[in-house]
């Protein structure tokens, strides 16, 4: 096992699966106590041989680390939960490939396809980033899409850009919102793809109700902060 230099307080371990983290494509998949979805995840992102496969197990309390590393995924470990902006922030330092596929731990129903067609585009170099667009799964996810589907979690982007965005590592749950900003302002070439039959497991299914209402409310301020910090800053 070999450390990752960054702040002290992340105190970051990462145990490597395969030989290498370069190439032209790496899977990045943030997760916090997802012990139940993530070997499953993992499983379709190393079927799709796409590249290296790197988990990023942000302070979890549960075995999402010991299991992803169980599925032969690499893994990163982060002494303290850092939200998903500092996973995906850690775990792109970490990756030394030009395309980073991000994909959230907790979907239903990804193939292998689903992640070619969010590479393809980027790969090829006709655009800067995809951002994934469900249809087809459950209903709520499916709804929840059409309201705001610049939320979508499932992206592949050229890594360089990704790191370049302003506020990444602070910005939580407010990732997707710093993303978005960051790509109208910066003018980036950007694709819609879909993702048929892809669903999430709902933060109230995973965590009970309350504690998964109290998660998403933490969300929704993750996210309007971040939008409000872009509002200023621009």
């Amino acid at each position: 096992m070999r450390s990752v230099v960054s702040s002290p307080e992340v105190n970051p371990e990462l145990k490597l699966a395969d030989t290498s983290l370069k190439g032209s494509c790496g899977v990045l998949i943030p997760a916090y106590n997802e012990e139940a979805t993530v070997r499953t995840i993992i499983e379709v992102a190393k079927a799709a041989q796409l590249g290296p496969v790197l988990v990023v197990d942000d302070g979890s309390s549960d075995g999402t680390g010991s299991i992803a590393e169980n599925a032969g995924a690499n893994v990163l470990r982060l002494g303290e939960n850092q939200g998903k902006g500092g996973a995906v922030h850690a775990g792109a330092s970490a990756l030394e490939t030009e395309v980073v596929i991000l994909v959230d731990a907790d979907l239903t129903g990804l193939t292998p396809e689903h992640l070619h067609t969010l590479a393809r585009p980027v790969l090829e170099h006709r655009v800067d980033m995809t951002r994934g667009d469900f249809s087809g799964g459950r209903w709520r996810t499916t709804a929840a899409q059409r309201i705001t589907p610049q939320l979508n979690g499932q992206r592949a982007i050229m890594r360089e850009k990704l790191l370049s965005i302003p506020g990444l590592r602070e910005s939580r749950y407010g990732i997707e919102i710093a993303i978005t900003e960051t790509a109208k302002k910066d003018a980036w070439r950007t694709q819609k793809v879909p993702l048929e039959n892809v669903s999430q497991v709902m933060k109230e299914e995973k965590r009970g109700f309350l504690q998964g209402l109290q998660i998403r409310l933490g969300m929704y301020r993750d996210i309007l902060q971040t939008w409000l910090k872009n509002r200023v800053n621009n």
